[in-house]
């Protein structure tokens, strides 16, 4: 989950790859509910570009998830194919493939009993292959895509584990959309909105708003339905270079527990020869 997905669509979306016209990579770290011990943190790092000419997009993705005990690391190879549906709208197909190597390491746990079952798993790693699809329909001014990540629900169990703990990947699926709106002159407003399911877990619905000052400077917020909400900001130093950062607070009973969220990118593109750079970028 990250707050900030709208600045790498490409991590939940295979579509996306090669969408900006340029070699994109970004980098985001995520810090989810700090003070807790052992709470979610997040490291991707991903690359994506058009690739033998306008209509296809090639990607790369390294995803670091850690939660208490339990590592997961990602590679995703992303490819995406572009028809034109009008001069300015165009539709994209993609499709994620990779493997994730889940790591538990269960030593260190304090078992609320003392004969705890769970505890004699001891450490173990697995890796398990996966693959995901999505769409993408862009312009200049609005997106909207639609993703299904880790469709193959492998078991994260031993196959000789006789005991009722079994548990497996979960599919994911991502509904994302967004506009931008010119409020006046050198002032632009951009909602944009995100929907996460998958089985196990509350759907999260996501609602985030901006306003772009002088094609440089992205002030907004977000709410996460029943869960948060925060501020986020984000600056384009150059034509090419961005950075930002957000800041969740918890609404749920957790809040009593953590200091809020923190999450910060970096993101930076290179441009073909030839390209002209498009500044201010919106998606």
């Amino acid at each position: 989950m990250f707050t900030q997905y709208m600045h790498n669509p490409v991590s939940i979306n295979p579509a996306y790859a090669g969408s900006r016209g340029s070699l994109n990579y970004v980098a985001m770290h995520r810090q989810q509910w700090v003070g807790i011990d052992g709470a979610p943190k997040t490291i991707v790092f991903s690359v994506n570009s058009p690739f033998l000419g306008y209509h296809v997009g090639v990607g790369l993705s390294l995803i670091r998830d850690e939660i208490g005990p339990i590592k997961q690391t990602g590679v995703y190879v992303d490819y995406s194919y572009r028809i034109k549906v009008t001069n300015k709208t165009k539709l994209a197909f993609g499709l994620k493939g990779g493997v994730n190597v889940f790591d538990v390491n269960l030593v260190n746990l304090r078992g609320a009993q003392s004969d705890d079952q769970l505890i004699f798993f001891g450490a173990r790693k697995r890796y398990l292959p996966n693959v995901g699809v999505g769409t993408y329909l862009y312009s200049d001014n609005f997106f909207v895509g639609l993703s299904i990540l880790k469709m193959l629900q492998n078991s994260l169990s031993d196959d000789e584990n006789t005991l009722h703990y079994a548990n497996k990947e979960q599919r994911h699926f991502f509904i994302m959309g967004g506009v931008v709106f010119d409020l006046a002159e050198n002032i632009k407003f951009k909602p944009s909105t995100t929907f996460r399911i998958v089985n196990g877990a509350p759907a999260s619905a996501e609602l985030s708003a901006a306003v772009l000052l002088h094609d440089k400077l992205w002030l907004g917020g977000m709410y996460r339905y029943g869960d948060s909400f925060g501020g986020l900001v984000k600056f384009d130093l150059t034509n090419q270079l961005s950075i930002g950062y957000s800041y969740d607070l918890t609404l749920s009973s957790m809040r009593y527990y953590n200091q809020g969220t923190h999450e910060v990118f970096i993101s930076y593109d290179v441009m073909f020869k030839n390209k002209k750079i498009l500044s201010p970028r919106y998606f």
